[in-house]
C-alpha cells in the first residue's frame, strides 16, 4: 500500500503536480543531509536534537565534536571532547561569517540554549550559520557535574558547613582537573573550533557571563572577529559575586518605585518597599515553617523559611520583567495574610530551570580562578536583602576548590575599534546598565542600548532582536534604526494571581 495517493489515468495530475503537492513540503521539512560549510571544514556533523534541560522542549540541529587537550600546555596528555551544535543558515545563500554564541552562567551549555535562541536568531540565521559550542566543563563537553547538591535550595536551611562538605564531595568525584576550565583556556578551544570549521571571520555574541568570554575571545583573537554583540554585560573589571547583593537591592527597589508610580499597583500595594523590609525583619527575628505543594514535583513539603532563603527567592524572581511584576503582589500577600507559600513556590519554579542548566563544577572553576582573588571580602552588605551570604559562600567554596592560572591582565578592559553592540535591562539584578557603560568606554565603535523596565537577558525583546539582526547584517553600529527602544515597557504588574488587568 502506497504512502501517497497514486493518481488514476483520468486524473489531471502530472508528475510535477505530485511533487509540488505531496513530496516537496515534506522534503523541505526534513533536516538537511549536508551543510554548506567551508571546504576546509574537518569536523563531521550529523543530525541531532538539542534539548533544554528541565523541559520537554527540543529543536533539530547538526552536532559534531572536536578533541582538545585538557591541559593546553600538555598537548600529548589527557584529551576531552568539545560538543558543537550547528544551526545551518536557512536561506538560499550563506554568508561566510557565522554567529558564535557564548552562553551564560558560568556553567550553561551553549547548545542547550538553542530552543530559546531559535526565535531570537531566526532572522539572522536566514543568511548565517549559528555555532553553539558547549564550553569545556558544560553540557556534553566533559561536564564538571556534581551528584552532590551545590545549588541554592529553598527546601532546606542554608548551612555553610553543609556547603563546605558538599563542595569537597563534588571535587572528589569530578572527571577532570578543574584548574583547566577557565575562560581563557576555553576561548582557545573556541578558536580551534573556528579553525577546524574553516571560518575566517566570525560574529561573536554573548549573554551575561557569555559577555565576559566573548570579550576574552576578542582580546585573544581580534583578527578573527567581525562584530561583537553583548547582552547583559559583565565588564572585565568586575569580580563576579562582588556586587550581587547591592545590585539585587537596586533592582528590587526599582520594581517597587515603578509600582508606586503605577496608579493601579500603587492602589493595591501602597506599602511598597516598606512591606518587603518588614517581611525581612520579621523572618530575621523569627524564621517560619511553611507548608506548600512543590510546583515541580507536585508533592507536599515543609520548608524552613529564613530571611536568607527569602533573599534567594526574591533574587531568582528578579531575573525577568515578567516575574518582577509578581513581586509586589506576593510580598503584600505574605505580609497581609502570612501566606509565604506562593512566594516560595514561584521562586522554586524559576530556580529549578536555572539549576538544571548549570554545571556547578565549571562555575566554581571560573569563579575561584578568575574572581575570588579580586573580591573584597571586607565589604559589608549586611544591610542589603541578601546580606553577606553570597560572599560567605564564595569564600568558603573557593578555599576548597583548586585555582587555575589566569593572565595578569585578565581584569583589564578590552580595547577595540571593531563594531560592538551592547544591551542592558534597566532593572537587571546582576548586570545593570552602568556595567555596559563601563565596558563601552574602551569600545570606540560601539552602541549602548538600555531597555526600560527590563531585567536580565534582553535580546529576546522583539525590538532588540530586530536591532541585533540589522547590526549583524550591516556589520556596523552606524545608522541602525533604534526608535523602538523608546517604546519598550516593563511587564504590567499583577493585580491578582490571575495576572495583570486586561
Amino acid at each position: 500500500m502506497s504512502l501517497y495517493p497514486v493518481p488514476r489515468s483520468e486524473d489531471t495530475f502530472t508528475m510535477k503536480n505530485i511533487f509540488l503537492h505531496y513530496l516537496a513540503p515534506l522534503l523541505l521539512a526534513l533536516p538537511a543531509t549536508a551543510v554548506a560549510l567551508p571546504d576546509s571544514n574537518t569536523i563531521e556533523f550529523s543530525n541531532c536534537m538539542l534539548a533544554l534541560p528541565g523541559t520537554p522542549h527540543s529543536a533539530a540541529a547538526r552536532c559534531g565534536t572536536l578533541e582538545v587537550p585538557e591541559n593546553p600546555a600538555d598537548p600529548e596528555g589527557r584529551k576531552i571532547s568539545l560538543h558543537i551544535g550547528l544551526a545551518p543558515a536557512s536561506g538560499r545563500t550563506t554568508e561566510p561569517d557565522p554567529v558564535f554564541f557564548f552562553a551564560g552562567g558560568p556553567g550553561q551549555a551553549a547548545s542547550e540554549t538553542w530552543v530559546m535562541l531559535r526565535p531570537v536568531l531566526n532572522k539572522i540565521r536566514k543568511s548565517r550559520d549559528i555555532v553553539m559550542i558547549d564550553q569545556r566543563g558544560t553540557g556534553q563537553s566533559n561536564k564538571l557535574a556534581c551528584s552532590s547538591e551545590l545549588a541554592e535550595d529553598l527546601n532546606q536551611e542554608i548551612d555553610l558547613e553543609l556547603i563546605r562538605t558538599e563542595t569537597e564531595k563534588c571535587l572528589a568525584e569530578l572527571d577532570g582537573d578543574p584548574r583547566f576550565y577557565t575562560s581563557t583556556i576555553a576561548m582557545g578551544d573556541y578558536n580551534r573550533v573556528r579553525q577546524a570549521m574553516g571560518y575566517d571571520k566570525i560574529n561573536i555574541m554573548g549573554v551575561s557571563y557569555g559577555t565576559r568570554t566573548a570579550q576574552v575571545y576578542l582580546r585573544e583573537f581580534p583578527e578573527t572577529v567581525r562584530t561583537v554583540t553583548l547582552d547583559s554585560v559583565v565588564p572585565m573589571q568586575l569580580a563576579l559575586g562582588q556586587e550581587h547583593a547591592p545590585m539585587l537591592d537596586h533592582s528590587v527597589y526599582s520594581v517597587f518605585a515603578d509600582c508606586a508610580n503605577d496608579e493601579t499597583c500603587n492602589a493595591l500595594y501602597p506599602g511598597h518597599a516598606e512591606e518587603l523590609n518588614e517581611l525581612f525583619i520579621s523572618l530575621r527575628e523569627q524564621p517560619q515553617m511553611i507548608s506548600l505543594i512543590n510546583p515541580v514535583s507536585g508533592e507536599h513539603q515543609e520548608m524552613h523559611l529564613t530571611a536568607d532563603t527569602l533573599a534567594v527567592a526574591i533574587r531568582f524572581l528578579s531575573y525577568s520583567s515578567e516575574t518582577q511584576a509578581l513581586i509586589p503582589l506576593l510580598v503584600h500577600e505574605a505580609l497581609e495574610t502570612g501566606e509565604l507559600g506562593r512566594l516560595a513556590s514561584q521562586a522554586i519554579l524559576v530556580m529549578t530551570g536555572l539549576n538544571e542548566m548549570l554545571s556547578r563544577g565549571m562555575e566554581l572553576s571560573v569563579l575561584c580562578s578568575e574572581d575570588y582573588p579580586a573580591i573584597d571580602f571586607s565589604a559589608d552588605y549586611s544591610k542589603t536583602l541578601m546580606g553577606n551570604l553570597f560572599l560567605e559562600i564564595i569564600d568558603l567554596q573557593c578555599k576548597v576548590w583548586p585555582h587555575g592560572e589566569v593572565p595578569t591582565d585578565f581584569h583589564q578592559p578590552v580595547v577595540s575599534e571593531l563594531p560592538v553592540l551592547l544591551m542592558s535591562g534597566e532593572r537587571d539584578p546582576v548586570t545593570p546598565p552602568h556595567y555596559a557603560a563601563q565596558a563601552a568606554e574602551t569600545y570606540s565603535n560601539s552602541l549602548n542600548l538600555v531597555a526600560k523596565g527590563q531585567a536580565h537577558s534582553v535580546m529576546k525583546n522583539i525590538c532588540l532582536r530586530d536591532i541585533t539582526t540589522e547590526f549583524i547584517e550591516k556589520g556596523s553600529v552606524e545608522d541602525l534604526d533604534t526608535r523602538c527602544v523608546e517604546r519598550i515597557r516593563p511587564a504590567p504588574f499583577f493585580t491578582s494571581l490571575l495576572g495583570p488587568d486586561p
